[in-house]
């Protein structure tokens, strides 16, 4: 009796694969994935990445789970590189910029200063990116990682402990600052850059380690900044692509071939709500902090061009740098796309 039964469900599985867009393994574990996110659960882009994780369940019957540790409970975010390239953690929500040694493409949109500055945009790029420049998906392939999607961030203004409104006031400041090209920026405007990462922010601002910082309106109301910091100054430092959903190369080739187009297909989903929720973000925002007394502050236009004139060339120099390691003409056609961004979406 009980090998009848076994026979017919197993006969059954073969009807199902028949139909279906791939054989079902009908006995098989789902696969477990651990995602190891930088961020804490309560941010705009972390609700996204929660949402793309039901999904992606949900889409391939729960043959593909996703569970998200956050606030680095797998590892400090600058290990994420390292983790996730060799598999002993399955995904990462990681910001590139981490890490332009090894992803320098990368990096690049997600850290050169001033290039971007609305959201449709920083939306825009990274799909252009990865279609027109082959070098993006071979740094990814070097690194034995794989990115399914971006996210955006609202425009990172100066937030700060006292006003800042010229190039006077900041002299002296220590600003917190990631990658290779920000500490140049604010080097050029006589500020001290100091390298910390996001979940040391309160602390820092608290205690004095820095005066100031790069960073959007929604997180600052996030990670409750507004407490300690109560000043913010109106001019765009950095906006562009955010952290990225990144996958292991090798867990990627696990997935069957129908899973990894309803995967592909939920991260593009997740890719334009996030365009959404992020612009709902930072309106919902702005009368928060001002209700909880922070005092937003105009950067007068001569006081940018200023701090620009003395800034480096962050293109420029970029394509030097890649250059260098024989990736000049990939950098140009990278920075040729930015460029373009910029204009077709002014």
């Amino acid at each position: 009796m009980v090998r009848t039964i076994l026979r017919s469900v197993i006969l059954l599985c073969l009807v199902i694969s028949m139909f279906d867009a791939g054989p079902r393994q009908c006995f098989a574990e789902p696969l477990q994935l651990r995602m190891n996110s930088q961020f804490t659960a309560s941010a705009t882009g972390s609700k996204i990445d929660q949402w793309f994780a039901d999904e992606v369940s949900k889409a391939t019957d729960g043959e593909v789970k996703i569970k998200i540790f956050w606030s680095g409970v797998l590892g400090d975010p600058k290990e994420n590189l390292t983790l996730l390239r060799s598999g002993s953690i399955d995904m990462a929500g990681m910001s590139s910029a981490y890490f332009p040694s090894e992803l320098p493409f990368f990096s690049a949109p997600n850290s050169l200063p001033m290039t971007m500055v609305n959201l449709k945009q920083s939306s825009s790029l990274m799909p252009k990116l990865m279609s027109e420049v082959p070098e993006f998906r071979e740094e990814a392939a070097r690194q034995n990682i794989r990115p399914l999607f971006f996210h955006l961030l609202n425009p990172y203004l100066l937030v700060s402990k006292t006003p800042i409104t010229s190039l006077e006031d900041l002299k002296g400041k220590k600003v917190r600052t990631w990658g290779d090209d920000l500490p140049k920026l604010f080097s050029a405007a006589g500020a001290v850059p100091v390298t910390i990462l996001i979940h040391e922010l309160y602390e820092s601002l608290e205690h004095g380690v820095v005066d100031a910082t790069p960073f959007s309106i929604d997180m600052v109301k996030t990670y409750k900044l507004y407490e300690v910091a109560k000043h913010i100054s109106e001019v765009v430092i950095w906006m562009g692509p955010a952290w990225g959903v990144w996958i292991n190369e090798e867990v990627w080739n696990r997935i069957s071939p129908p899973n990894k187009e309803k995967i592909l297909a939920v991260a593009e989903k997740a890719r334009e709500k996030d365009l959404d929720e992020t612009a709902e973000a930072a309106a919902a925002a702005r009368p928060f902090l001002v209700e909880n007394g922070v005092q937003f502050h105009a950067f007068p236009a001569e006081q940018l061009a200023k701090w620009k004139a003395a800034a480096p060339d962050f293109y420029a120099d970029w394509i030097s740098r890649m250059a260098e390691t024989g990736k000049g003409n990939e950098a140009k056609r990278t920075v040729d796309i930015m460029k373009r961004i910029h204009e077709e979406y002014k």
